[in-house]
């Protein structure tokens, strides 16, 4: 499935390399990454669609391709899960700094890409970035913590 015609969820699991039964296509429909990317778009490439220059279009399409799976990073540690052991037990539990540090770095990359289409279409690249921070702290630690 596309995203605007600039992306695939494929090319976004592969970007956050993960297989279709870890992100099924419902899932990253779900998301509603047109109107995300859509209105990013908008607000800084007024146009974007009407683009015809090659180069111009590939830096959209990469931009499309890291905006999106940065946005998905966010919330990876909610369906990416790693096993876990102590010896005695085992469970699965994410990575949350290791995917809020993976959505930045891939944020930063579309960041680098949006830069380079303004320089090319001959706009101010931008000085402003936008960040987005969040963070999920289970109460226990189901591995090593009993239920009370």
């Amino acid at each position: 499935m596309t995203v605007l015609n600039l992306t695939t969820f494929d090319q976004i699991r592969g970007v956050l390399t993960v297989s279709p039964a870890d992100l099924p296509d419902s899932v990253l429909a779900s998301y509603g990454l047109e109107d995300d990317l859509g209105a990013d778009l908008d607000a800084w490439a007024a146009g974007w669609s009407s683009v015809v220059d090659a180069g111009q279009s590939r830096l959209l399409r990469l931009y499309a391709k890291y905006f999106c799976a940065g946005s998905v990073a966010r919330t990876a540690q909610v369906f990416v899960l790693t096993k876990a052991s102590d010896g005695s037990n085992e469970g699965q539990r994410s990575d949350a700094d290791g995917f809020l540090w993976l959505s930045e770095t891939l944020l930063a990359k579309a960041a680098g890409f949006k830069d380079q289409f303004l320089e090319a279409a001959g706009a101010a690249a931008s000085s402003q970035r936008m960040t987005f921070a969040s963070r999920v702290t289970p109460a226990r630690d189901p591995i090593t913590e009993a239920r009370s």
